[in-house]
């Protein structure tokens, strides 16, 4: 049975690798996680913005509404069972795909 915070590493580190470790280390700057403590899992997120607009001046956003994906161009989803560890991933954008 895994705690919180060893599911939180397992799926944050399982996010970075999925977009790439190099990528995310190269946008550090504007990557951003989070993660929630759920029922039965650990939910981890991580968004990284590589655009040219990543600095401009303005609000910071880091909630999209209904709609988060719109808000970071790349991103890494997914559950951690505290059960066993096992990595559920749900939906990603990777920087492979982006055309």
């Amino acid at each position: 049975m895994l705690t919180f915070e060893e599911a939180k590493k397992i799926g944050l580190d399982a996010c970075v690798d999925r977009i790439g470790r190099d990528f995310v280390m190269k946008y550090r700057d504007t990557t951003c996680p989070a993660y929630a403590d759920m029922d039965d899992h650990a939910y981890c997120f991580i968004g990284v913005d590589n655009s040219d607009s990543r600095y401009d001046e303005g609000s910071l956003v880091l909630d999209g509404g209904s709609d988060s994906r719109s808000t970071w161009p790349y991103s890494a989803r997914c559950n951690v069972s505290y059960r066993d560890g096992t990595i559920e991933f749900l939906e990603c954008v990777l920087p492979s795909q982006a055309s």
